[in-house]
């Protein structure tokens, strides 16, 4: 990968304004240089911050977003294993990357998975809330890092969750159970209360009410699931094996 060119204090808030086909000049040249608009600046300044904002938004437009990745200068601290933040955070995040939790333009998306991502790992003495008043600090507080920094650890987001998704996926195929009475009834439809039927699956598990359930690792969910259905796979096929041995001996008599 070429090496990417550092670039000035562009923060993520503004990555639309530069994003534009016509980028905002005069926001930038407010927000990242500092320009305020009284005859004193507009005499002595505007030509330079214009100049300066021109430089900016071509530099930033030169950049290929997917080339970004996260560095250990990223002032936002990212969980080990993506899979280690809480079972609510996952369903949130997976609910924001595939569309059906709304965002309002892409850098809001970008902010809020951060958010989602990282609440835990940078608030260690609180439960995840994504409705509580730290949740919307820390994203105003994403929103005004850089772009790169945080592009970056998007980036390793968007890549984790999909390498995590693709191995939950391999391990649950291994030990499915192929149904076809159930296929045939159209079973695919609980699929829709997977999140209800795990939730409820884990406060009886590990005997806990239903709000600290959520807060369990979505790794813990997902092994204890997984355990569960290795479990019933096993089963399955002890009675495919004990059934061949008694049409066996059917055969034999």
């Amino acid at each position: 990968m070429k090496k990417i060119k550092a670039l000035p204090s562009i923060k993520l808030k503004h990555l639309d304004i530069i994003a534009q086909d016509l980028p905002q000049y005069a926001a930038i040249m407010k927000e990242e240089l500092g320009f305020t608009n009284n005859w004193f600046s507009r005499k002595l300044n505007f030509v330079k911050k214009f100049k300066t904002a021109f430089l900016l938004v071509n530099e930033v437009r030169q950049i290929d977003p997917k080339e970004l990745t996260w560095t250990e200068e990223c002032p936002i601290l990212k969980p080990d294993n993506i899979d280690f933040i809480t079972f609510q955070a996952m369903m949130e995040l997976q609910a924001l990357l595939n569309g059906s939790q709304n965002a309002k333009d892409f850098t809001d998306l970008i902010a809020q998975a951060i958010t989602i991502t990282c609440f835990s790992t940078n608030h260690k003495d609180l439960d995840y809330d994504s409705e509580c008043e730290a949740f919307e600090k820390f994203k105003k507080q994403i929103l005004n890092y850089k772009y790169v920094d945080m592009f970056g650890l998007y980036n390793w987001i968007v890549e984790n969750i999909t390498q995590s998704a693709d191995n939950w996926n391999a391990r649950f195929f291994s030990v499915e159970i192929r149904d076809e009475d159930y296929e045939v009834a159209n079973g695919a439809r609980m699929a829709q209360f997977n999140v209800i039927t795990t939730i409820k699956a884990i406060c009886e598990d590990f005997n806990l009410p239903f709000k600290d359930a959520w807060q369990l690792s979505y790794n813990l969910v997902q092994t204890n699931s997984y355990a569960k259905a290795t479990q019933n796979h096993i089963q399955d096929n002890m009675r495919i094996l004990k059934e061949a041995k008694m049409n066996a001996k059917r055969g034999n008599n």
